[in-house]
């Protein structure tokens, strides 16, 4: 009886040390495809973005996206949408432009509005590429991207299709109300403008 209960006793302890062990190697396992969405998990983890928004662009990146956006004007909309040949929604237009520069964004507006940096609504302190976010009360639910000089392009579910709007005029069908910007993305301020290269001398 009692090599019984030894026995017994000496699995349980066996048992009490590898379940820590089993714990912290699930805690080491690396999940595929966790690299390109990065950025955005350390941000999530983050909550407020105490350095700034987590990418940074040079002005030629920035102007692509721009043309991204662009080029996607006429695209119709489709709920849930994230394939252009098929339709795109908000959050889904957003999420296409974006990873078209490595940028993997969530498929939510009221996600992306808790994301990168608040800014002013205000034209003369937003950038291309900066987030509008519209909603009614606490609800978010649409989202569009700033291209610069007061205009935004949204995929909009009362127009059909992808559009380039002025931000001051546009009225949100449903009664949303634009609460807001965020800044995902930052101009690189140290990049180096280079001089074109000068005349050769005259002979």
């Amino acid at each position: 009886m009692l090599r019984t209960r030894l026995t017994m006793l000496a699995g349980v302890t066996v048992f009490a040390v590898a379940v820590p062990a089993m714990a912290q190697e699930d805690s080491a396992v690396t999940v595929p495809g966790d690299q390109p969405t990065r950025p955005v998990a350390e941000l999530t983890h983050r909550a407020a973005n105490p350095t700034g928004p987590f990418a940074v662009l040079t002005s030629a990146q920035r102007d692509s996206m721009i043309e991204h956006s662009r080029d996607l004007l006429g695209v119709k909309y489709k709920w849930a949408g994230l394939n252009p040949a098929k339709g795109l929604d908000c959050s889904g237009f957003v999420k296409y432009v974006f990873a078209k520069l490595g940028i993997d964004l969530p498929h939510h507006a009221a996600t992306l509005a808790k994301m990168g940096d608040p800014i002013m609504r205000d034209t003369a302190a937003m950038l291309p590429g900066d987030l509008l976010v519209f909603g009614k009360g606490k609800r978010i639910s649409h989202v569009g991207i700033y291209v610069g000089d007061g205009m935004m392009i949204q995929a909009s579910s009362s127009a059909h299709h992808v559009v380039e709007t002025p931000v001051v005029k546009y009225r949100p069908p449903g009664g949303l109300q634009w609460k807001g910007v965020r800044r995902i993305v930052a101009l690189d301020t140290t990049e180096v403008a280079t001089d074109p290269e000068p005349n050769p001398p005259a002979r």
